[in-house]
């Protein structure tokens, strides 16, 4: 079966669970309603569900979702045993929880998992008629839910020696929240290789903000650990939540991509037409891209120099001694040894790629007391020196981390494909497109300016009753084939 055929769902459930008010109720109601230490009615509801949306993005610490389901009135019984809707008769308000689990020939999406479930957010949009009633019901994960009601309490990294991926790791482990109804703990949702490591080290003062905001904005402070880019990204996908950098990322994709399984996989391919399935094992449309790429952005020059993507001056006054330093950094001269998904970066043809000491846009300036703590959000760096060298300042990382997000979306292209379960945001997929000649197309098939590695940012999978279907927005921050390929 094709990936962009229907998909199944052998679990499509939202409980519905009691409120204290309702445990006097009447026994012959109870008496349907199954119990896990409460009270919770399960509902089954997936011959119903006209359409399912879930969505990642590499920028959100949740994961979304949304189904739309028709109902003629038999979906459940309210606590007078009559027959409605989900909506109206399990009085539908928000934070119920939803199990899913929807599978096609490419794999399973599994959303039943103690640690992975939805809570849909809010009562329902609705649409009514004599007959039947079409609600939307949006949802986010459980773990976004809860965690971004949960705050920091307690400082991390007392004199400045924790490394900021260990703070983050502990942070959520120590994410926990008691309410009227069940307590709920963020340990278990994260994997250790979903945490990249960070060589810097940072104290988290906590100061009770936010958790998801205090994690977020250590993000363009962390370091990966053996060279690479400052700038890392903190997610929620199907794995859990991760924190991870851009270097590694980009890496880890390189390594995978060896592998022919992952690479089969990983792989999509646009040309004019699809091809017929006739007697064939395997659908040779599953890896195509079904729609013309759309580009979002391309590569612009004018505004990326003046914001300092490719080359920043960095000043630094020590508030003692007034001493006065001055750096450039370019991506040429980067000693943290840039991975990028294409070829080799080329600023300016006309430019040698060396060091030039007035080819630069944008300036940032730091003033700090090497006896203090530099203050910045909920964070605080130690500014200690060791054989009079800085250690861990906001110069060395800050804005180093700017350029290099602000490289990665360099380029942004959306595309449609058949459904595949297999992908995620944070990984990268090779795109081929085809060449647009006047000369035998067979000789050069696809574009290799154009083709390449991209990086997933957004993702959604996208289920109706005849059609399932994954979009994905794609970044990358350099024309071509990278070079080991």
């Amino acid at each position: 079966m094709a990936f962009a055929n229907a998909s199944n769902y052998p679990k499509f459930q939202v409980i519905k669970r009691l409120t204290f008010d309702q445990d006097a109720m009447d026994v012959n109601i109870i008496k349907d309603w199954s119990g896990r230490g409460n009270i919770d009615k399960e509902i089954n509801i997936p011959g119903k569900v006209l359409g399912f949306n879930y969505y990642e993005s590499i920028y959100s610490p949740m994961v979304t979702a949304s189904f739309l389901m028709q109902s003629t009135g038999g979906d459940t019984s309210d606590e007078d045993d009559f027959a409605g809707t989900l909506k109206d008769a399990a009085k539908i308000r928000g934070f119920e929880e939803v199990l899913i689990k929807v599978q096609n020939d490419s794999g399973t999406l599994d959303w039943t998992k103690k640690k992975r479930r939805f809570k849909i957010i809010g009562s329902p949009f609705n649409v009514d008629d004599p007959q039947k009633q079409v609600a939307y019901f949006p949802m986010v994960s459980t773990n976004g839910l809860f965690a971004s009601n949960m705050v920091v309490k307690r400082a991390y990294g007392e004199n400045g020696k924790v490394k900021v991926s260990s703070a983050v790791k502990k942070m959520l482990d120590n994410g926990y929240i008691a309410t009227d109804y069940e307590n709920y703990s963020l340990k278990g949702t994260w994997k250790n290789e979903n945490i990249h490591g960070t060589e810097n080290n940072l104290k988290i003062t906590g100061n009770n903000e936010p958790l998801l905001d205090t994690i977020n904005e250590l993000c363009p402070k962390s370091v990966p650990e053996g060279g690479g880019d400052p700038g890392y990204f903190f997610f929620e996908n199907i794995d859990g939540y991760n924190y991870k950098s851009i270097h590694m990322m980009i890496k880890d994709g390189y390594e995978k991509h060896k592998k022919k399984g992952y690479r089969d996989t990983h792989t999509y391919t646009y040309i004019g037409g699809l091809e017929a399935n006739v007697d064939k094992e395997e659908d040779p449309n599953d890896y195509r891209v079904l729609l013309p790429p759309t580009v979002r952005r391309d590569q612009d020059v004018i505004n990326a120099l003046k914001g300092g993507t490719y080359s920043i001056r960095v000043c630094v006054i020590n508030a003692q001694t007034q001493e006065y330093d001055e750096k450039i950094y370019t991506i040429h001269n980067n000693d943290r040894e840039t991975i990028t998904l294409g070829d080799g970066i080329e600023v300016n043809p006309n430019n040698p790629q060396e060091l030039d000491q007035n080819s630069y846009c944008q300036t940032y300036t730091f003033y700090i007391d090497p006896n203090s703590e530099s203050k910045g959000g909920n964070t605080t760096v130690d500014i200690t020196t060791e054989g009079g060298e800085k250690v861990d300042t906001p110069d060395l990382y800050l804005p180093r981390a700017l350029m290099r997000y602000g490289l990665l979306h360099a380029q942004l292209v959306e595309i449609q494909v058949p459904c595949n379960l297999e992908l995620t945001v944070g990984e990268l997929i090779q795109l081929n497109i085809e060449n647009i000649t006047q000369d035998e197309k067979v000789l050069k098939e696809f574009n290799e300016h154009r083709s390449g590695l991209y990086l997933i940012l957004h993702l959604c999978h996208s289920f109706d009753p005849e059609n399932s279907y994954t979009a994905l927005t794609l970044a990358r921050d350099e024309y071509g084939r990278p070079n080991e390929f």
